[in-house]
């Protein structure tokens, strides 16, 4: 067993990033670890009951000799053998005490694609999201864990279609998108790409501040008929079985978990090439990211063929199923620990 301290520099929110390091904690205290989690306090509702939570302001500036003192004081007060640093903010302030962590093994997770490693380097290992984002470490030996979650119970799917979302009664076939509303996801590039590619309906699940601008993409296109702007869903992955298909657009993106839970209800999916999905999908179905004509091809691949699609992503279905789950993702980061701890 180990003693784990994760570091975690986010403030407030429960985005992917949040959510990845917060169900590792759960997990790996769940098999009788001893886990800490040092983080602000905004943060402390979500780590299961079990984790020592260890609170520490994190609006403060990462190179702060004031705060990183305090962070050193709060990472030796839990007595950890392996401290793992979350994301670059976290990555810098814990590879700023390098020196100052006697007998402290460090391990650093990058969630997305970086302009520069200097954050991760002089770690003892590094776990990246994606095969895409190690390529971008530009040479740092990393091993890639894919953000996992736990598969949707049973009943998920018809728990949302008992809410009776709309269009399911016609006869186009309704694609499904999800995601905050931000220009990272690609929903303004979607809707575009949309109004190119006629005979299908779409759900835009998420809520953000691009919403404005998403709802005039729409007016502009006249897409009020075909576009359901579902706002936040707390069954969005119930949606996500009910479409027929999964369209992920990001620009740029970590994971992404949607396109994860999409396929462990068996949704074809198409998407961008962000995170780690040109490692889970076929290469058929991957768009370039950026690019309003790349989606409509995709649009207009799975208009001609969903069928098709549905076949080709069938061996995505039985990996995400054996290997995107959150034992998985738990046991492949504790033989990271198990050989810096051999070292």
């Amino acid at each position: 067993m180990f003693r784990i301290c994760h570091v975690l520099a986010s403030v407030g929110e429960k985005g992917g990033l949040e959510k990845n390091v917060i169900e590792l904690a759960n997990c790996q205290v769940s098999q009788g670890h001893e886990v800490s989690a040092v983080a602000d306090e905004t943060m402390r509702s979500y780590f299961d009951a079990k984790v020592n939570f260890v609170p520490h302001p994190m609006s403060g500036g990462r190179l702060n000799p004031f705060n990183l003192t305090a962070l050193r004081k709060a990472i030796l007060s839990s007595k950890a053998e392996i401290v793992h640093a979350h994301a670059n903010k976290a990555g810098a302030m814990v590879r700023s005490l390098r020196e100052k962590l006697p007998g402290v093994k460090r391990v650093a997770t990058v969630q997305n694609i970086k302009r520069s490693s200097k954050p991760f380097e002089d770690y003892d290992a590094v776990i990246t999201a994606s095969a895409q984002v190690k390529e971008s470490l530009g040479g740092i030996p990393a091993t890639v864990v894919w953000n996992s979650i736990a598969p949707p119970p049973q009943g998920t799917k018809e728990a949302a279609l008992a809410t009776k979302p709309p269009f399911l009664d016609g006869d186009e076939p309704v694609f499904c998108t999800v995601g905050r509303l931000v220009p990272a996801k690609g929903m303004d590039l979607l809707l575009e790409a949309m109004a190119e590619v006629p005979g299908f309906k779409l759900w835009l699940v998420g809520e953000g501040l691009q919403r404005e601008e998403l709802e005039a993409i729409i007016a502009k296109h006249g897409l009020g008929e075909r576009v359901w702007m579902a706002g936040h869903r707390d069954d969005a992955v119930g949606l996500m079985g009910c479409a027929e298909l999964f369209i992920v657009a990001s620009r740029n993106e970590g994971g992404p978990y949607t396109l994860a839970e999409a396929l462990h209800m068996r949704v074809p999916s198409i998407s961008t090439r962000v995170g780690f999905a040109a490692e889970f999908l076929p290469k058929e179905v991957m768009m370039e990211t950026h690019s309003i004509p790349e989606l409509v091809r995709g649009l207009k691949l799975a208009m001609a063929d969903l069928p098709g699609v549905t076949a080709k992503c069938e061996p995505s279905f039985e990996l995400v199923a054996n290997e995107v789950t959150l034992e998985a993702m738990t046991r492949k980061v504790l033989e990271v620990y198990a050989r810096v701890a051999g070292d």
